[in-house]
C-alpha cells in the first residue's frame, strides 16, 4: 500500500517552517497564506469548535486523558484540552517548527498549561502498544496517500476500550471528476471571497491548488467511501458521520438511516467525522 515518501515528509517540514515564521512574525514568506492576524482569528474559531466537540464527547462518557493529538500543528486544540478541561497529553506533529509555536499561541490566547510536544512520524509513533486511551486528529488523515496504514498505527497505540476521534476529513463522490485546475490558491484573497456557486463548481470539477502541493505535500481528496469503510473496519465500534456542505444533510457510513442520503453522498461526496472504539476494557 502506498505511503508518504521522503520528499513528501521533507516538503511538509519545509512548508511548516516557512509558515511558522510568517504567522508568528510580520514577514510574508508565502503568498496566498494567512498572515499573523488572519491565522489567529482562524485558530480562535477552531478552539471554540474544538471545545464544543470535546465537551460533547466528555458528556457521552468518553475517557480523554491522557490523550494523543496527531497532526497537532500549533497545538491550539491540545491547548483547549489542557486549559479548558484539565486533560493531559501529547501534541504530536512531524514539524518541530510548528510545535514550537505552541508557546507563542499559548501566551497569545492566555493558555498557561502546555501539552507535551513530540515531533515524530505518524507511520512509526513512539508510543507503546495499547497505551493511550484517547487519540484524536483534525484535517490530518488526508495528508497520506492511503489512510489504512495510519489508522492501523493509531489502533496499535490505542488502549483496549480506548477511543479514536477524527474530524474534517474529505470523502470523494462519484461525480467529483476534477479535471480542471483553479487559477487561484485555496487561501488566496480571491478564493476566500468566492460565492457558493463558485465553491460548488470547484468541489466537482477543480483539482486543489495550494502551496502545500508545490512543496510536495500529499493532499489526498480522493478517499472513497470504500476506502473509509475498509480502513475503519479494524475497530469493533464505529460511529462515522458523512456530511454534505456543513451539515446540509448527514448520514452514517456503516449503518445509514436513509439509503437516499447515503446514495446522494456517494454521488456528491463531502466531509467525514468519526468516533471509533477499540475492543476491550479500559
Amino acid at each position: 500500500m502506498k505511503e508518504q515518501n521522503l520528499d513528501n515528509k521533507i516538503g511538509e517540514i519545509d512548508f511548516r517552517r516557512k509558515l511558522s515564521l510568517q504567522q508568528t512574525g510580520s514577514k510574508i514568506v508565502l503568498e496566498d497564506e494567512f498572515d499573523q492576524k488572519g491565522i489567529e482569528e482562524l485558530l480562535l474559531d477552531r478552539m471554540v469548535q474544538t471545545k464544543k466537540q470535546i465537551q460533547s464527547l466528555k458528556d457521552a462518557g468518553v475517557l480523554m486523558s491522557p490523550y494523543l493529538e496527531l497532526g497537532a500543528e500549533r497545538g491550539q486544540r491540545s491547548l483547549v484540552m489542557e486549559n479548558e478541561f484539565s486533560f493531559h497529553g501529547v501534541a504530536a506533529d512531524i514539524s518541530y517548527d510548528m510545535l514550537s509555536t505552541c508557546d507563542y499561541y499559548g501566551k497569545k490566547f492566555n493558555k498557561n498549561k502546555m501539552p507535551l510536544r513530540v515531533c515524530c512520524d505518524a507511520y512509526n509513533l513512539p508510543f507503546q502498544d495499547n497505551s493511550i486511551p484517547f487519540v484524536f486528529c483534525y484535517e490530518f488523515l488526508h495528508h497520506f496517500p492511503a489512510i489504512a496504514p495510519i489508522i492501523r498505527e493509531i489502533h496499535r497505540v490505542l488502549a483496549p476500550g480506548g477511543s479514536f476521534f477524527f474530524a474534517e476529513e474529505p470523502c470523494k463522490g462519484i461525480l467529483q471528476i476534477k479535471f480542471l485546475k483553479s487559477k487561484h490558491k485555496i487561501y488566496s484573497k480571491k478564493s476566500l471571497k468566492k460565492n457558493f456557486f463558485q465553491r460548488t463548481l470547484e468541489h466537482f470539477f477543480y483539482k486543489p491548488f495550494c502551496n502545500e502541493l508545490e512543496h510536495g505535500i500529499v493532499e489526498n481528496d480522493k478517499i472513497s467511501i470504500g476506502e473509509w469503510r475498509k480502513a475503519l473496519e479494524i475497530f469493533e465500534n464505529r460511529e462515522i458521520k458523512l456530511e454534505v456542505s456543513n451539515s446540509m444533510f448527514s448520514t452514517e457510513l456503516f449503518k445509514p438511516k436513509s439509503i437516499f442520503k447515503f446514495l446522494a453522498f456517494s454521488l456528491i461526496g463531502g466531509g467525514v467525522t468519526g468516533l471509533c472504539k477499540k475492543s476491550g476494557e479500559l
